[in-house]
This record gives C-alpha cells, structure tokens and sequence, in this order.
C-alpha cells in the first residue's frame, strides 16, 4: 500500500510538504504543490484520515447517544442537532444503545481514543459518575437537570411539568388519576412519580403504586396499556402517558364509550396529538437539540433551561367529583 513517503519520493519533495498539501496549507510553493498533486492523481493515493485526524487532534464527528431512533422523541433532539451540526460542517455518529451499558461506555470510549471530538447524550442508562470520567477528554452535554455536574446539561423541569398536568385534570374534576412511563428508575420518571406522590398528599388524594403503569414507550404499548387498565379493579378517569405515541395508540385502541370517560394527556406535543386533539405538554424538543449541540462549543460549562407548556384539547373532559 502506497505511502506519504512514496508520494513525496515520486514527487522529489518532503513527507511535510506532501501533508501540507493534502491539509491545503496555504504556503506550499506552487510548483511543488501540482507535483505532489499530480503524483498523489496518477498512483491513486488516499490519505490516511485518521493519522491526519490524530495529528490535527480533531475529527469533526460529533457522537449522539440515544436508547431508540423509531421515536419521535429522539427523531426532533437529532434534527436539532443535526441543523446546528450542518452550519459548523460537523458530521454525527449516532450511537443507539437500548439502554445497554456497554454500548454507552463504547460512546464514551470512542471519545477518549480520539474518534470523537464530543459527545451528546439524550438519554442514559449508566451512572454520572462513570460519565463524568470522560469529561478530560472533550465536552459532553447531556439532556438532563444535573446542574452541579461537570457535564454541560440543557433540561426541563419534569416535576413541574407532571404536576401542571396533574392540576389540570383535578380542576376537571378527576380524582382516580393514574399515569403511565416508561422506566421507573429513569431521572426523569422519578421526578415526576415524586410529583404524583406530592400531588396526591396536597389534595388529599390516596396514593396508589398500582396506578402508575410502566414500560409503555411506542404507539402500540397504548393497545396494551388500554388492556390494563380494563384489568383493573378501580376504573380510571384520567391517565398522564408520559409520551405522546403511547397516549395515541391508547385513544386509538379504545371504544367510543371509553372515550367519553377516559380523560388522556399526552407529553411532547407531537404531531399526532394535534390530529387527535389530545391535551399534552408541550416539550420544544427541536430547539433543546439545537441547544445540547451549541453547548459543545461554550467555552465553560453551561446549564439551559427550557420551559414546558400544557396544550389543551378535547382529550380531557369535566366530570362530576
């Protein structure tokens, strides 16, 4: 395999003069430039881009780490990022996890071998602190409410957001409110099951662990999730689905009756709650994307905070207390 020393020997010049030319260095004689380029033409050379990478110590590959991609919840970050990506001529290596720990810390890896110049994380499975053990090694932003973190975050307040949708139901006169998310554990599941604890005492309410419904992320998980709550023995007036496409296939799989007695709220205000004028808050997924991205380039550590917004439509309903 030919070699930058075989190119600047044809071309009778120095292996530097050849990679200042392969870097378009503005100060090669010119005559020595077209040999070089003439030689690298005729025996077909290609560079070697991750010595030129290494030397230059950056990549302009930007990783993106997401448990799923058939969401569009990741679907909006990654188009944020992804604008924002175009404008700085930076390319994104997509990692999709599934929650895997290994294959979060092979994103995190790629950054210390310098095959990344950094790191966006939507959405974790492994702690911060091994996250934080990667931080020597070039920015990470992070979509999350960490702000004592070495990590640049941009995040939301999910405690406030559940609790705004809570409220709503209440004043439409719900009582038996239950809720759906995806994993328990989550940062963000645990901040707005807080929020449903708090709720509940504040309004003198009885908490109940069986009405909170979990692993419903995808538009068929609503199919499922409507079962569920047919098996259970305290029927439920109101539900918060912590995602607007489990929300949808849960409307979609329910009778006309049940539609007049469910009261569905939705979160992320997607497309399709529009179409099926489901009551959701509003996360601005798009522009949060934009800012997980921008972060990477602040010269010191940020924390963004985004507001959500209820939207309110025809999925919640008054009903007598």
């Amino acid at each position: 395999m030919t070699n930058l020393k075989e190119v600047a020997r044809k071309a009778g010049v120095s292996p530097s003069t050849v990679s200042r030319v392969i870097n378009n260095h503005p100060y090669v004689n010119e005559e020595k430039r077209n040999r070089v380029l003439q030689v690298i033409e005729e025996i077909n050379y290609i560079p070697n881009i991750n010595a030129i990478h290494l030397k230059k110590g950056k990549t302009n590959l930007i990783g993106v780490v997401i448990p799923f991609s058939n969401h569009p919840y990741f679907s909006q970050l990654i188009q944020g990022i992804s604008e924002e990506a175009i404008k700085l001529n930076k390319k994104i290596v997509l990692f999709q996890t599934s929650y895997d720990n290994d294959q979060e810390i092979d994103a995190l890896e790629m950054l210390k071998l310098k095959q990344l110049d950094a790191l966006i994380i939507c959405s974790r499975n492994i702690s911060l602190n091994i996250i934080e053990q990667y931080v020597e090694y070039g920015p990470i932003s992070i979509f999350e409410d960490i702000t004592h973190s070495k990590l640049r975050t941009t995040y939301i307040d999910h405690y406030k957001a559940f609790y705004t949708a809570l409220n709503h139901l209440y004043e439409h006169g719900h009582r038996n409110i239950s809720c759906a998310i995806n994993r328990k554990n989550s940062t963000s599941s645990l901040l707005r099951i807080a929020a449903y604890k708090d709720f509940c005492k504040e309004k003198s309410l009885t908490f109940n662990n069986k009405k909170i419904y979990e692993n419903y992320v995808l538009l068929e998980d609503g199919y499922i999730l409507a079962k569920d709550l047919n098996k259970s023995p305290t029927p439920t007036s109101a539900i918060i689905v912590s995602g607007d496409n489990t929300a949808a296939g849960l409307l979609l799989s329910i009778n006309n009756d049940a539609k007049e007695h469910l009261s569905i709220i939705g979160f992320e205000n997607h497309k399709i709650s529009e179409m099926l004028n489901l009551t959701t808050i509003e996360i601005p997924l798009i522009n949060i994307g934009k800012s997980l991205f921008n972060q990477l380039y602040d010269n010191n550590i940020t924390h963004h905070f985004f507001e959500t917004k209820l939207i309110k439509r025809n999925s919640v309903k008054n009903i007598n207390c």
